[in-house]
């Protein structure tokens, strides 16, 4: 399998893509640089948005170098998982008119009994509105954290964080996750 990324400067160049491609690729390796390169790219969120339009999803997500990573693009099958938030991207689409009718089928195509059903579906989702605003407050970490971690790493960072049942421990987390992402890396506990 040619693992050869793509690399695309915004959201819409990867939807040209798709409108093209949609129908005949069965995979697509999609290249990003990361924010702290300050070269043009896209990001996760506005991929996936484009990706889902066209009954695609995201995939696994491998490391190419310090500056660059790739994340691998399928069309969906039959009976996959949904998470809550492809379900609900899905819906924003469709009230823009920005769905085609490879992404409508799909989502037709979605078992109930097999959406939102991810493990971190049901636990803590996000940070503490006063971990937000400390995050928010340093651009470069807030940047990091939400443009360029995956989002089952996102995920497992807050609930790293907010899972600690003293406060003092949950502080500490925090402080970690916090010049972790100011310096564009991940969680040295959570790294593999």
């Amino acid at each position: 399998m040619n693992e050869k990324p793509l690399f695309f400067e915004s959201p819409s160049d990867f939807r040209d893509w798709l409108e093209e491609n949609h129908n005949t690729k069965e995979v697509q390796w999609v290249g990003y640089y990361k924010v702290v390169t300050g070269k043009p790219s896209m990001r996760w969120e506005g991929s996936v948005r484009e990706a889902l339009c066209y009954g695609w999803i995201d995939g696994l997500r491998k490391s190419i170098d310090e500056e660059r990573y790739k994340i691998r693009f399928t069309p969906r099958r039959a009976g996959s998982h949904w998470s809550a938030k492809n379900i609900q991207m899905v819906e924003e689409l469709t009230e823009e008119g920005r769905m085609k009718e490879a992404g409508i089928e799909a989502f037709g195509k979605r078992s109930a009994k097999n959406s939102r059903k991810a493990s971190y579906e049901s636990k803590v989702k996000e940070l503490s509105e006063e971990f937000q605003e400390q995050l928010k407050a340093n651009a470069r970490a807030w940047e990091y954290f939400e443009n360029d971690l995956a989002p089952g790493y996102k995920r497992r960072s807050i609930y790293w964080v907010m899972s600690a049942k003293r406060e003092d421990t949950r502080n500490r987390r925090f402080k970690v996750l916090l010049e972790s992402c100011e310096e564009s890396k991940k969680i040295p506990m959570l790294r593999r």
